[in-house]
Parts: structure tokens; C-alpha cells; sequence
């Protein structure tokens, strides 16, 4: 298991207090997965949030025609995945699939919702930092594309 302080230094939860740290980890649990596992598909409903341990995760999402359309790593400990647990319609937009062997955090998002709810300060501090995470994400991939568009057109012209 993960200690609270080692939980305060993640990305997600470095302004909780020691308790509501304690509280997360009492509805969490530590798994291994090995290389090429897929922890969940993009479209499953979204029941546990993951913090990184060690290991590399690879986040993509598939087009129509089941080619991954966009990729991201995971590779940072302490960074969060599943996100979309804590923000409906609670369903994955991703799938997670393990680039390298794996160990994660892995957290009950129903109680870590109600957890929330009873506590808005908490939720509020977790709101915050989500939101932070997913437009920092964003602009990675919109960086990313645009890089891919100006090596596209600079192939064609």
C-alpha cells in the first residue's frame, strides 16, 4: 500500500489535507499489471480512478475504424488516469493499456465521489486540479497534432 504522503505528492491530490488523504486510501488498493494488459476501454463505465506507481500506461482513443486516432503516455509517478470516474456521464474516453509492466493505485470513484459531496471543500480542490489536468493534456495533444499537420504538409508541398 501507499502511504498519504506519498499520495499528497501526486498531481491530483497534493492539496488534501492528511485525512482526506487517509479517507482516499481506506477505499483504494495497489495492483501490478503486466505489459500489454488493457485496464480499461474507452466507453466502459468508469468505476475506479488510477494514480501511476511505476510503470507506463499508454491512453488512446480509437476512431471508427478501430485505429488508435490519438495516443498519450502515462509515464510520470503519481500522475492520474481514469479521470473521467469522477466526471459524468462516468465513462472512460480512453482506452488504458500498459506499455510496461505496472503498479497502480487504484481508487473506488463512488466513494471518493460521496467523499466529496461531504466534504465540497475536498471535492472543490479535486475539481480544480482535474480541470488543470485535463486542459494541460489537451494542449499536449493539440501540440501534437499540430506538429503531425505541419510534417503532413510539409510532405505533400
Amino acid at each position: 500500500m501507499v502511504s498519504a504522503d506519498w499520495l499528497k505528492k501526486t498531481e491530483l491530490f497534493g492539496t488534501l489535507s492528511e485525512s482526506q488523504l487517509n479517507m482516499l486510501l481506506s477505499h483504494s488498493s495497489v495492483e501490478s499489471f503486466p505489459q500489454g494488459k488493457t485496464i480499461f476501454r474507452q466507453g466502459d463505465e468508469a468505476n475506479y480512478l488510477y494514480i501511476l506507481i511505476e510503470g507506463m500506461v499508454d491512453l488512446s482513443v480509437k476512431s471508427g475504424e478501430k485505429i488508435d486516432f490519438l495516443t498519450s503516455k502515462i509515464e510520470k509517478e503519481g500522475a492520474a488516469f481514469g479521470i473521467p470516474s469522477l466526471i459524468e456521464p462516468f465513462r472512460y474516453n480512453v482506452t488504458a493499456t500498459c506499455l510496461k509492466p505496472s503498479k497502480v493505485l487504484v481508487i473506488n470513484a463512488v466513494h471518493v465521489k460521496m467523499d466529496m459531496e461531504k466534504d465540497p471543500k475536498m471535492g472543490m480542490e479535486i475539481m480544480k486540479k482535474l480541470v488543470s489536468i485535463y486542459f494541460n493534456r489537451l494542449n499536449e495533444m493539440r501540440s501534437g497534432v499540430s506538429n503531425l499537420l505541419k510534417v503532413f504538409k510539409f510532405k505533400i508541398s
